[in-house]
């Protein structure tokens, strides 16, 4: 305090508070000397109020989970826009034809939309062409981003999954009313390993989702499965301030047991899937008996529900892989051979003379 008398901050009466001085004169964090100072002029510093525990008195002061943002379309955006955007083009382009189609074959010649619908026309050819170009489209750029190193950078292969499905089930229903729902011939062969190939790929997208991934879409082990889940409860009880008795009370309204049968494993989660809704209403009820603020309730609970799902994927996990590598065995070979029949296809029709707008 010598130093701050010779320096003259203190020979004049200034309206500046002394604390204020203090702080400018001293370097920055340097604020002890303000309460010393203040006891030196008589006036004590003010008590801070001491700081409450949570809710149970024993856990640390809760702060609110920050909610997900989420979308116009809720927290997967991009697949239920291109699910809405699916349905409007499926359902625009069936009400526009549903007279024609609903037409017997041996009446659509005579029907106004026959020249314009029929395989042939120039709406017909369209979808052809149209839905042909989406598959091409939907397959090699998702297949050369699975297998060429420098393309990972390039997204996560969640989001080019998706769109893989969706150009690659948009393009079959096209393809459909390209045939003007008229299947025979050499077409029949394409145009059923086609629907299979589509099936095949909706069973493949729902097994693949429910094995555990790391962001760049290689299967964790059982180990690293384990360790994540480890982290979820000990952030669970660390944002809930649960002790481990409630917390594994928790755990058990949604037990998952292991199987090693595929098909059993796939009736369950299936009742998983339909028991999802239920059991986030159990836990939010739990957490509201077990005195849980209301503003950390909904994150606590979102926590608890990603833990039940990772003990569904540990659980399922074994059946899930095994039917996986047998699933690629029998889905792209398959797809090598409609492509086949569809470049074939395309070839013969340009053959003959069957052309669209080029």
């Amino acid at each position: 305090m010598k130093n701050l008398r010779d320096s003259g901050h203190f020979r004049h009466r200034s309206p500046i508070p002394t604390f204020l001085l203090i702080m400018r004169a001293n370097p920055p964090g340097i604020q002890v000397g303000v309460a010393t100072e203040l006891r030196r002029k008589g006036r004590p510093p003010k008590a801070r109020p001491p700081r409450t525990a949570g809710f149970t008195g024993a856990a640390p002061v809760l702060e609110p989970i920050p909610r997900p943002r989420r979308g116009l379309f809720g927290r997967n955006s991009v697949p239920a826009l291109m699910s809405l955007v699916w349905l409007v083009i499926a359902a625009g382009t069936l009400l526009w034809g549903i007279d024609y189609y609903m037409t017997p074959l041996a009446d659509r010649p005579y029907s106004d939309l026959h020249e314009a619908l029929k395989p042939s026309g120039i709406v017909g050819l369209g979808y052809g062409v149209v839905g042909a170009v989406l598959m091409f489209v939907g397959v090699a750029p998702y297949s050369l981003r699975k297998r060429i190193r420098f393309l990972a950078q390039l997204g996560q292969l969640k989001h080019w999954l998706t769109f893989h499905i969706f150009l690659c089930t948009l393009g079959p229903y096209l393809v459909l009313l390209h045939t003007s729902f008229k299947i025979g011939g050499l077409v029949s062969i394409g145009f059923w390993g086609m629907m299979t190939i589509t099936l095949s790929g909706l069973f493949g997208r729902y097994v693949y989702v429910r094995i555990p991934k790391a962001i760049n879409g290689h299967f964790l082990s059982l180990q690293a499965v384990e360790q994540e889940q480890q982290q979820l409860l000990e952030t669970i009880a660390l944002r809930s301030g649960l002790a481990q008795p409630d917390i594994n009370e928790f755990e058990r309204v949604a037990r998952r047991r292991t199987v090693n049968v595929f098909l059993v494993a796939l009736v369950l989660s299936l009742w998983y899937d339909l028991t999802a809704g239920s059991h986030r209403r159990k836990i939010q009820r739990l957490l509201a008996r077990k005195g849980v603020p209301p503003k950390t309730r909904a994150g606590v609970a979102q926590l608890f529900l990603e833990e039940i799902q990772l003990q569904q994927r540990i659980a399922l996990r074994k059946p899930f892989l095994q039917i996986f590598k047998f699933w690629h065995l029998f889905h792209i070979p398959l797809s090598i051979v409609v492509v086949l029949v569809i470049l074939l296809h395309i070839g013969v029709a340009v053959a003959v003379g069957y052309t669209w707008i080029f």
